[in-house]
């Protein structure tokens, strides 16, 4: 065993990496690694939403700018795609709640005028007595569940599937 403060000692410790650089490095790679997905998640969200307008556009609203709303200067970084590469992310994240927002109200609006359907094809089936005998559709169905779940289905079976080529591509 070696006295701590020896020649010998200080030596040995110098050919690894110390604790301190070792977590230098681990935390800039989360950091990059937090970047990355940050970066992913936003060109995603460029391609989802419509175009946003920008201040030289007729159709930009007359609400005054933030300060960092307007897109960066000079010409858009490259590797970005979709109508808004140049849309700065404060205006990409307003717009996209707008966007939210009209979606919602649009469920909405498509959930009631369903619901005003169902009661008329009910009233309709009352005056009819229902003996015409023809097929019989279940009303109550909540259509957004359905929808959820064979989307998760064939979420899940294309996985598989993929899983199953990769299989095949081997033989």
């Amino acid at each position: 065993m070696l006295a701590a403060g020896t020649p010998s000692s200080i030596n040995a410790g110098s050919s690894a990496l110390s604790p301190p650089v070792l977590n230098r490095k681990s935390h800039k790679d989360a950091e990059q690694k937090r970047r990355d997905s940050l970066k992913t998640a936003y060109d995603d969200l460029r391609v989802l939403l419509p175009p946003v307008p920008l201040p030289s556009d007729e159709n930009f609203p007359d609400e005054p700018i933030l300060p960092g709303a307007l897109p960066p200067r000079g010409p858009p970084k490259a590797g970005g795609d979709g109508p808004n590469k140049g849309v700065s992310k404060l205006q990409l994240l307003r717009c996209g709640n707008d966007f939210i927002r009209t979606l919602k109200g649009r469920i909405e609006r498509r959930d009631s005028e369903i619901e005003n359907l169902r009661r008329e094809v009910l009233r309709l089936r009352a005056i009819a007595g229902d003996a015409a005998g023809g097929e019989h559709i279940d009303l109550e169905q909540d259509l957004d569940a359905i929808e959820a779940y064979s989307t998760f289905r064939q979420s899940s079976l294309g996985a598989v599937a993929e899983g199953d080529d990769a299989d095949d591509a081997d033989e």
